[in-house]
């Protein structure tokens, strides 16, 4: 694995561990997230960097690592920077607890296995 893909995949799996602080601090709570914009705006802005790194990945690594929806997590990021203001909140509440957590275990895995 290239040296910068390993950089990516930290930077990525940092972001995740960003999503959880934040969600710990308003307690993982929907409604939080529905009504306080710190807690939207801190989860998602993470996912959307998420999205970005995911962009940059060299085609090598996609091409080994096909567990990863690599293309799905580049257009949420186009979703959540270009459609923000009519954000569905069920479905980013739903990456957030189901997707990130799952990115993050492939990713950790990914690496363990490069080391």
């Amino acid at each position: 694995m290239k040296h910068k893909d390993i950089i990516i995949l930290k930077k990525i799996i940092q972001y995740c561990n960003d999503v959880e602080e934040a969600c710990v601090m308003f307690q993982n709570d929907f409604e939080a997230f529905k009504n306080q914009s710190v807690f939207r705006n801190a989860t998602c802005m993470c996912i959307l960097q998420i999205g970005e790194l995911c962009k940059i990945i060299s085609p090598e690594l996609r091409n080994t690592e096909k567990e990863i929806p690599w293309r799905e997590w580049c257009g949420i990021r186009d979703i959540f920077a270009h459609q923000y203001s009519n954000l569905d909140y069920d479905s980013a509440w739903d990456t957030i607890q189901n997707d990130l957590p799952e990115l993050k275990l492939n990713l950790l895995t990914i690496l363990l296995k490069n080391n």
